[in-house]
């Protein structure tokens, strides 16, 4: 690879690095792309399908959007359902019903707003109760007495996505409309650096130029924007999510009402993409000091970053879990992957869904679960919640937390236009054919 030119160099092959290499195959003309993924394979970190929820959110039935964020994701998920769709690959993706519920007079009431303010804009949107819900999910309402309330909030536009099954698809597309688009596996990125208008990157392989350089790469992308000089005010709280498998005991997705105030969602049931006659429920929420799950050697590089290396960081991740009162929360799902008790204590979580679980039926997924890289804006002490990018001369840095894979395509099509804006500056002519976008993959007229 030494002393080889590219216009653009994308650092990870997830779903959110390969998104953008379709797009820039496919809608924007630039030829010399190349990819660099450390792994031996694409999407073996969070876009794994045992490491995600393999959810398409849109914003309806997440109960911790507000209705403008909500919209915003909604564009994207509608991109990315008619590029799975395209497809027709039930190993990519199969529709369910995707429903939120709500289990005592407090969340209903607070269901029944949620559903007036948002069905306006999400005409699939319906709700449901006692008999109606018990013929489309027996198991969810099986062993609730008759008295108790329940509602839900869901449509029958839910999907289940692999979404490494997807980045597959992405980079098959981006070769086939590119024969010139470049990637490489099993090549770590060791150093990158700026000379005049130009990016060198140091890898395994050898060394390589680009004129623009994208980083998806996880939290490895706000490491290397530091080393860069960028989003130095930025921390990350590394949250890891477990999973545990009971079955077959749904068929859709459930979702529970979002506790007013906390970042993160609640446990859900779902049937899993790799087994649809499995039930998951999770995920756990635990934070962990590593840029990755499963590998330890990520330690040294986490401590790196300012959450845990500055009294200014650690000041910031106190003030969080006091003010949004998650103490106890942390705790308990810290808890939730120890044996015996922590199985006892998320077998209480899980029945608030699904009434007759029992002990016996969960077992928690070993070497399962991802990380989901939360910004810290160590100038407020606040969590940036959603998906985050930072924008540099001629560089991007895509964090990506959840929802970042539903919105892969969106942040591609983002992400593209910047980068044609970036080498039309350098004296190319690119254009982004947003007409061919939008009949391909936007809403339909």
């Amino acid at each position: 690879m030494k002393n080889y030119h590219f216009e653009v160099a994308i650092i990870g092959g997830g779903v959110t690095g390969l998104a953008l290499a379709h797009v820039l195959s496919r809608f924007t003309g630039i030829k010399k792309v190349l990819l660099i993924e450390k792994n031996w394979w694409v999407a073996e970190v969070n876009s794994h399908p045992l490491n995600n929820a393999q959810t398409s959110h849109d914003g309806s039935t997440e109960t911790n959007y507000s209705l403008e964020h909500a919209l915003q994701v909604k564009a994207a998920a509608t991109a990315l359902r008619r590029y799975v769709d395209s497809k027709g690959d039930p190993l990519l993706s199969q529709k369910v019903k995707r429903m939120v519920i709500a289990i005592n007079e407090k969340e209903i009431e607070k269901l029944l707003k949620r559903y007036r303010e948002f069905k306006v804009h999400y005409p699939d949107l319906w709700l449901k109760s006692g008999l109606e819900l018990a013929r489309i999910e027996p198991n969810l309402m099986i062993g609730r007495y008759l008295k108790d309330p329940i509602w839900a909030m869901g449509s029958d536009e839910g999907y289940v996505v692999n979404y490494q099954k997807l980045a597959e698809y992405f980079m098959f597309d981006a070769r086939y409309n590119n024969p010139e688009f470049t990637y490489f596996l099993s090549t770590p990125l060791k150093s990158i650096c700026r000379t005049g208008n130009i990016y060198t990157l140091e890898t395994s392989q050898g060394i390589c130029t680009a004129d623009v350089v994208v980083f998806a790469a996880g939290s490895y992308s706000l490491f290397f924007a530091q080393k860069l000089g960028y989003g130095l005010n930025y921390g990350i709280l590394s949250v890891a999510g477990s999973f545990y498998s009971a079955g077959h005991l749904l068929d859709n997705k459930i979702y529970r009402m979002q506790v007013e105030g906390r970042p993160f969602a609640e446990i859900h049931g779902d049937p899993d993409i790799l087994n649809m006659n499995d039930t998951r429920f999770g995920p756990t929420t635990k934070p962990l000091p590593l840029m990755e799950r499963h590998h330890n050697e990520t330690f040294k590089d986490y401590m790196q970053l300012p959450l845990a290396s500055t009294l200014r960081g650690v000041a910031s991740v106190l003030k969080i879990l006091w003010k949004q009162r998650l103490m106890w929360y942390v705790f308990k799902n810290a808890l939730f992957d120890i044996p015996v008790i922590g199985k006892a204590l998320f077998l209480l979580e899980a029945r608030k869904i699904v009434p007759t679980l029992r002990y016996g039926d969960l077992k928690l997924r070993k070497h399962a679960g991802g990380v989901r890289p939360q910004l810290v804006d160590l100038e407020t002490g606040e969590l940036e919640i959603g998906d985050a990018s930072l924008v540099g001369d001629n560089i991007i840095f895509n964090t990506t937390p959840s929802p970042g894979a539903s919105v892969c395509l969106g942040n591609a099509h983002r992400d593209a236009i910047r980068i044609v804006d970036f080498l039309n500056k350098m004296g190319r002519n690119y254009h982004f054919d947003e007409e061919q976008f939008q009949k391909e993959l936007g809403k339909k007229s």
